[in-house]
């Protein structure tokens, strides 16, 4: 067989079609092409709904690159917010890269343009939503285009499609992809893309659906269709969009989180207050506290998690190496722990009777007392010493060696992989004792 020939056919076998098995997905109907991947809708077979699956094209070789997509995956998975779109669930089934997420009622590139000025905004209120709790976990997404606004009947909104998102740390680095014509900052055409570029792609999406025209470059102001915009808005509006689509990036809103609040500054009383009610912001607090409880209600007693993180403020323990809800390792416990005693090391609490820290493994100290503290509960031994120890313990806090036998308590029903230690990733993203991701 030629070499052509065996091109062909390997290229003829990575073809996807209507009514083809994937693993426990049915294959229905392609919805979309793009990019470096392929949407399509089928079926679970095992769940019995419809599910939305992207795989990756076939690229020139005649294979389909995965890699892009892996990316993808293992950064959205750490993002959890409602307002960006979920991994439902990742694998590679018969050589493909699949990730399925939910199927929505489509993307606002479907909708037409003009829109109501309270629609949009309320589209644009959820979308800086999940803009900010990325940004916040040091994410730029690089690709915000009306095509990666998912709509869903129920009037949730939900960004997604992370391919060439970065991951921040430190100082922003260069991308090889510059996102979709038409939506991306200048600073971001010449592969600097930072918050504030996510920032004025968003602008110009609100732009467009309030004029039904969208500013090109070299973006002077006013841009074509300012004359509605002022027909249609307020003197307040017209100078928050000119400020988010400013040239020049240290002009703009610094990331999502300050344009969102900016933004329902620049709206009319009467509809900030209309919105007020179907905006995510009450959603927000009450989905998070309601989390938080179901949480609390199951744990605190095993876990006595009193503190919160600093960055995302989830329950935490002292016993955690890092918080589980976002992975942050900046917490520390000198004025919030019920000990009598620091660590002047790890900044957790030690009782006085310890001679070493059971939390990080450092020189002993020289214990101010040998009486037991009272009202203190042990729930296990070193099978060393014999030394008593509570629950999470990494070292033994008087013999200082490394507690070998993994924490596995009750009322936890899994346990991590790595530490195999109890987790719960119905809650949490990160293993608390090993910092091993959960998810993904």
């Amino acid at each position: 067989m030629s070499r052509n020939a065996r091109t062909s056919l390997r290229i003829e076998k990575t073809e996807l079609a209507p009514g083809r098995r994937l693993g426990k997905y049915s294959l229905e109907k392609k919805l979309d092409a793009g990019g470096s991947c392929e949407v399509w809708r089928a079926q679970d077979r095992v769940e019995d709904i419809l599910v939305a699956l992207k795989i990756p094209l076939v690229g020139g070789g005649g294979a389909r690159d995965n890699q892009q997509l892996f990316r993808e995956i293992r950064l959205v998975a750490r993002l959890r917010h409602p307002h960006l779109m979920p991994v439902k669930n990742a694998d590679i089934i018969d050589g493909y890269a699949v990730l399925a997420t939910e199927l929505c009622a489509g993307t606002l590139d479907d909708r037409s343009r003009p829109m109501s000025v309270k629609r949009i905004v309320r589209i644009v209120l959820q979308v800086l939503d999940g803009l900010a709790y990325a940004h916040r976990h040091r994410v730029a997404h690089c690709d915000v285009t009306p095509g990666n606004i998912f709509l869903f009947p129920d009037g949730r909104v939900a960004l997604g499609d992370f391919g060439i998102s970065l991951k921040i740390k430190g100082r922003m680095e260069t991308v090889d992809d510059f996102g979709t014509p038409g939506y991306v900052a200048p600073e971001q055409a010449y592969g600097k893309p930072t918050y504030r570029s996510d920032c004025f792609a968003v602008a110009l999406i609100l732009y467009e659906y309030l004029t039904g025209a969208l500013p090109r470059w070299p973006f002077r102001w006013p841009p074509r269709g300012y004359q509605r915009l002022r027909e249609r808005t307020s003197l307040t509006m017209v100078a928050f969009l000119k400020r988010a689509l400013a040239v020049d990036p240290q002009r703009r809103f610094a990331d999502a989180g300050e344009m969102r609040a900016a933004l329902i500054e620049a709206l009319p009383r009467r509809l900030r207050v209309a919105l007020g009610a179907r905006t995510h912001e009450r959603r927000k607090l009450d989905w998070r506290k309601v989390r938080r409880g179901a949480f609390l209600k199951r744990y605190d007693k095993v876990l006595t998690a009193s503190c919160r993180c600093v960055d995302c403020g989830e329950p935490i323990a002292e016993s955690m190496a890092m918080c589980p809800w976002c992975g942050s390792e900046r917490n520390r416990f000198d004025d919030s722990t019920q000990a009598s005693h620091v660590c002047p090391r790890c900044h957790k609490g030690v009782l006085p009777e310890w001679r070493f820290c059971p939390w990080c493994y450092g020189p002993g100290f020289k214990s101010p007392s040998s009486t037991p503290t009272k009202g203190v509960r042990y729930h296990g031994r070193c099978t060393h010493c014999k030394g008593k120890l509570m629950r999470f313990m990494r070292y033994c806090p008087w013999c200082r060696r490394k507690v070998r036998k993994p924490w596995q308590v009750r009322p936890f029903r899994e346990v991590c992989g790595a530490c195999k230690c109890s987790v719960d990733s119905d809650f949490w993203i990160y293993c608390p004792w090993c910092t091993q991701c959960l998810v993904g």
